[in-house]
């Protein structure tokens, strides 16, 4: 018996998992969205209000995402200057202009980086700092951030043009490269993997995932030694760690482009 758009609980709990996850994989109609689910025992409120309220688990926070954080293999096509114009006219209406400011196009390569950034902060990386941001501005906790940028050196399954790809970081943190498939694996590599494994594992052991001989990394809520005010835009107080050949924490320069997008994002959420 088919009964997708029922409202019966009852009916609904007869479908066979294989046909829901079908319909989940489905080319031809809207996929469902299984969202949070509020039971008010496990997640008793939204998770922007829980957060908002500062009721999250008060632990330390170790997040970031990667410089192409695109899904798909390979990534969907990026748009030039004039079809990407359309596309943040479309979103972001009467604001274009600022949005083109965040996101210059006064060349088409610069028009093609900035469209990339731009699918990476919709697909991975906005929805990343307002989660950082959030567990910064109501936590007692401290919190590091990161953006990996090492461009891979491609392999059976991926080009290197594709860059820091989404999920490029997982072979990295756990000591794994030489499970990619013909990935010409460099020097680099390597000794990005060991710096990021011993990261992680302080912080894994420890809560903090500085230790000695490695470049110093501060937590993105108390780097000036108090804990930031909501609204700040000066980017001093969230310093974020460059995972790269040479890796470094430096200022968040790009927050007001999540600023900029959470005036729109984020209002749907609150």
């Amino acid at each position: 018996m088919r009964v997708f758009g029922s409202n019966k609980l009852f009916y609904l709990r007869q479908l066979p998992a294989d046909e829901v996850l079908q319909a989940t994989m489905s080319r031809t109609q809207p996929a469902p969205r299984f969202g949070p689910i509020i039971d008010g025992y496990l997640l008793p409120d939204t998770v922007p209000h829980i957060y908002a309220d500062g009721k999250q688990a008060q632990v330390p926070l170790l997040a970031g995402w990667n410089a192409d954080d695109v899904p798909g293999n390979p990534p969907p096509p990026i748009p030039g200057a004039d079809r990407f114009v359309v596309q943040l006219h479309d979103t972001f209406g009467d604001h274009v202009k600022d949005a083109l400011a965040l996101y210059p196009i006064s060349s088409e390569d610069e028009a093609r980086r900035s469209a990339g950034d731009y699918a990476s902060d919709r697909a991975m990386g906005y929805a990343t700092w307002a989660w950082i941001d959030a567990h910064a501005r109501t936590g007692n906790a401290p919190v590091y951030r990161y953006h990996f940028e090492l461009a891979n050196p491609g392999d059976r399954n991926h080009k290197p043009d594709v860059g820091a790809y989404h999920s490029d970081d997982i072979e990295y943190v756990f000591g794994t490269l030489d499970s990619r498939p013909q990935m010409a694996i460099r020097p680099e590599d390597r000794a990005l993997s060991d710096l990021m494994q011993q990261y992680w594992t302080n912080f894994a052991r420890t809560g903090d995932p500085n230790g000695p001989g490695l470049p110093p990394w501060p937590s993105y809520n108390n780097a000036t030694g108090t804990l930031r005010m909501a609204g700040t835009t000066s980017g001093d107080a969230f310093p974020v760690m460059h995972l790269d050949v040479t890796s470094a924490a430096k200022p968040d320069t790009l927050r007001p482009r999540y600023l900029f997008l959470d005036q729109f994002w984020g209002a749907q959420n609150k």
